[in-house]
């Protein structure tokens, strides 16, 4: 049974129950302000964060230093309620064993931008661990260069736009260099009149889907292909306009 001890009551009719809550709905509610940003707290860079119950955890009031001149990322351990916060992408990415609840940005000592995602997809308050919220958007990378990925390209496309007609080599950098988990995917796109991409890979191993044939892959203008790591140094790829 829920503690309804600090819903807001007023005098009612039900001998029964003299004092009803105004409104059920604030205490349903109220496990979402758990790991809130808290408004009361200095907003510069020390992230506050309020209490309650999560995941079967009672999760004190505290605070985490935030690190400055970064993209902090704010993540809670699902195997023990523990919230930390790293400049690093690892845990953020890693939907399996931690909740997102804020990426904060900053810079000369205070935060540029807040943004929530407790509510999000793999939030801690959203979506579960494989991240499936209401929200289907895949964030966009655009590159008109040379370009190796990097561990924060997990999950987005990466575009070539129109407007670069050079030809370019989008690189899977190896497992040694950049660790991206399994199951990690990537998608590249063409864009119509773009150059051609070459999507090449350093020393690990990326398959074509069907052939099997390993090895750099072009992708025409009009074309999309999607990456996905099986295991530790093999891809596997497979699109439209791929040979």
């Amino acid at each position: 049974m829920s503690d309804t001890s600090d819903a807001p009551r007023v005098p009612g009719g039900n001998p029964a129950d003299p004092f009803p809550i105004v409104n059920d709905a604030l205490n349903v509610l109220k496990h979402q302000e758990t790991y809130a940003n808290d408004p009361t707290e200095s907003q510069l860079l020390t992230f506050h964060y309020l209490g309650g119950r999560w995941g079967g955890f009672s999760i004190t009031k505290d605070d985490v230093a935030l690190t400055d001149n970064a993209e902090n990322y704010i993540v809670v351990a699902r195997a023990t309620g523990a919230l930390s916060v790293a400049t690093a992408t690892t845990n953020w990415n890693d939907l399996d064993n931690y909740a997102r609840v804020y990426h904060i940005t900053t810079l000369a000592g205070v935060r540029t931008a807040l943004r929530d995602y407790r509510g999000g997809p793999g939030g801690v308050h959203g979506g579960g661990s494989g991240g499936s919220g209401a929200s289907t958007a895949i964030p966009q990378n655009s590159q008109s260069t040379a370009y190796t990925l990097v561990l924060g390209d997990a999950g987005k496309h990466i575009l070539h736009p129109s407007a670069d007609t050079t030809a370019r080599v989008f690189t899977i950098p190896a497992n040694s260099s950049v660790a991206f988990p399994v199951g990690t995917v990537v998608t590249f796109v063409n864009q119509n009149a773009a150059g051609a991409i070459t999507i090449a890979i350093t020393t690990d191993t990326m398959r074509l889907a069907g052939a099997g044939t390993t090895g750099s892959r072009t992708l025409a203008a009009n074309g999309i292909a999607t990456a996905l790591k099986l295991t530790s140094t093999e891809w596997i790829i497979s699109g439209t306009g791929l040979t």
